[in-house]
């Protein structure tokens, strides 16, 4: 330890200093995503995510546990809507190509759709369209059959809910609606940072 050092701890300035530039760190990181979206904003933020099941058009089931140790942006919509937030899906989209192998590893993009409307005779017909639509999409889409994520996570209904999850676990970010192209820069921001802590 040096003699600056030694001299900053004795007097608390270290500490001081130390403690200052943490709190900027957070501060810093926070701004870009949280500015925008603070009336829309959920109560789970910073929470752990409620446990969530749900199933591919093929039977594959996801779940929260399936996704530990990843970051995972969630987007949670209805079938009516799935072309919302089209921009920020093909911006991640772009982003995910621009890693390298390990952020790749981590980085999920994990659209969900609420089907708890479909009836049981037409459940065959939906998971059809689901399948469909993820060949166009070149990206598995999940579905939430009996609304249960939806209830549980307070997704609003008739508009794009967005999740971010942490590796560990907890939601980052939500927000319900179309995220505007100006915030889009601080959502990829934070998925890099989360990648790479």
């Amino acid at each position: 330890m040096s003699d600056t050092t030694a001299s900053l701890r004795r007097n608390g300035t270290f500490h001081r200093l130390v403690q200052g530039s943490l709190v900027l760190m957070i501060a810093l990181l926070s701004l870009p995503v949280l500015q925008g979206f603070s009336s829309a904003a959920s109560g789970l933020i910073g929470s752990p995510a409620p446990y969530f099941r749900v199933e591919s058009g093929d039977d594959k089931e996801l779940t929260l546990d399936m996704i530990k140790g990843k970051v995972a942006a969630i987007f949670y919509q209805n079938k009516d809507i799935v072309d919302a937030n089209k921009r920020l899906k093909d911006e991640l989209q772009t982003l995910y190509y621009e890693q390298t192998g390990i952020v790749k590893d981590v980085l999920v993009r994990l659209p969900i759709i609420d089907c708890s409307d479909a009836l049981w005779l037409f459940r065959g017909m939906w998971k059809r369209e689901i399948r469909e639509y993820s060949m166009k999409e070149g990206t598995t889409i999940y579905c939430d059959w009996n609304g249960k994520m939806s209830s549980d996570y307070g997704m609003k209904a008739d508009v794009s809910n967005v999740v971010i999850i942490d590796k560990g676990g907890k939601i980052r970010f939500f927000t319900s609606g179309e995220i505007e192209d100006e915030d889009i820069r601080g959502v990829k921001e934070l998925l890099i940072v989360l990648a790479t802590e």
